[in-house]
């Protein structure tokens, strides 16, 4: 066994303990906060089931939009300006039916260079939740059809079972691990790390100061975390982007999208779409799907399409017009 397939073995062991001990704890009172944030959700469902306002949630929640975003960066290497990234997020495919159908609708003919995932692909790890959205997801990566592959990281409501099948779809599962693409002498290294929701390990750290430490030439750093409570640790070990999700922005919001909860134990301030600290952008998605009841109100689901372009060429462009 290699150090790759060791330390690997090492971290499904780790997050298979620590998924039996989360569902120890769920039953105990410091859980009683999630215990009342769901039963308002079911309780709010009941009082708006039938009303326009509900069927305009249902509708907002199984349409998901394709959200173009164009960044600039200064440290993308030439070769890479121009290039595409899929951004899919919390796709709780057991939640909504049909809701793999759409995505596929919906990403049929964008193909990007890459697409990343950045978790909560069921609403439960408990038991074998899992083996009923693997058809979804084999349906999804098909449609998406990446030049450079898919990678992922799992989210707090995924279970380690997950990555072996997920794997034998094409799916590149990254354990605190760095996934490299090259063009020419440069590249981007392309970091999945620990859920810091509920699964966060040293090695999570560890893996962002090796992506820095490690870049050999000149290379574009980014960070798939399932939320943006890693923003400090990414920031200061040098990534240049930092792609989440997690928050739903808000799922239910007051309108103007202002979120009610985001459920975050930091960086509250970046809860939804772009953001930046210090020289590192970031970009927090809405996400695919929904979980607590299937509505989204003052809000809408998303999948991103995320170009990069080089700072120095498109200065040159410009000043040649």
């Amino acid at each position: 066994m290699n150090d790759q397939s060791n330390a690997r073995q090492q971290w499904i062991s780790h997050r298979a303990e620590a998924e039996k001990t989360l569902r120890k704890k769920a039953a105990q009172a410091r859980f009683g906060k999630v215990r009342r944030i769901r039963g308002t959700a079911r309780l709010f469902e009941r009082l708006i089931m039938g009303t326009p306002l509900y069927k305009r949630g249902l509708a907002n929640a199984a349409s998901p939009r394709l959200v173009k975003k164009d960044m600039v960066f200064s440290t993308l290497p030439a070769a890479f300006n121009g290039y595409t990234v899929l951004h899919l997020t919390d796709l709780h495919l057991d939640f909504i039916p049909d809701l793999a159908e759409r995505i596929c609708r919906l990403v049929k003919g964008v193909n990007p260079d890459l697409c990343v995932m950045t978790g909560d692909y069921v609403t439960e790890f408990r038991d074998d939740v899992y083996k009923g959205i693997l058809g979804g997801m084999e349906q999804i990566v098909s449609a998406v059809n990446a030049e450079d592959g898919t990678c992922a990281t799992l989210g707090n409501h995924d279970t380690w079972r997950m990555v072996d099948p997920f794997e034998h779809l094409g799916i590149r599962v990254l354990l605190n691990e760095t996934y490299g693409i090259r063009r020419k002498n440069t590249g981007i290294a392309v970091t999945g790390v620990d859920d810091p929701h509920e699964f966060l390990t040293a090695g999570a750290i560890q893996a962002l100061k090796a992506q820095a430490e490690n870049s050999e030439g000149k290379k574009f750093k980014i960070a798939l975390v399932h939320t943006p409570e890693l923003y400090q640790e990414a920031g200061e070990s040098g990534c240049d982007l930092y792609l989440a999700g997690h928050t739903h922005g808000g799922q239910i919001c007051l309108p103007g999208g202002i979120p009610l909860v985001l459920h975050l134990n930091k960086g509250h301030r970046y809860g939804k779409g772009q953001w930046r600290y210090r020289s590192m952008t970031g970009y927090t998605s809405q996400g695919a799907g929904a979980v607590g009841i299937p509505v989204r109100l003052n809000t809408f689901s998303e999948i991103t399409l995320i170009t990069l372009y080089s700072a120095a060429i498109m200065e040159n462009k410009n000043g040649s017009i």
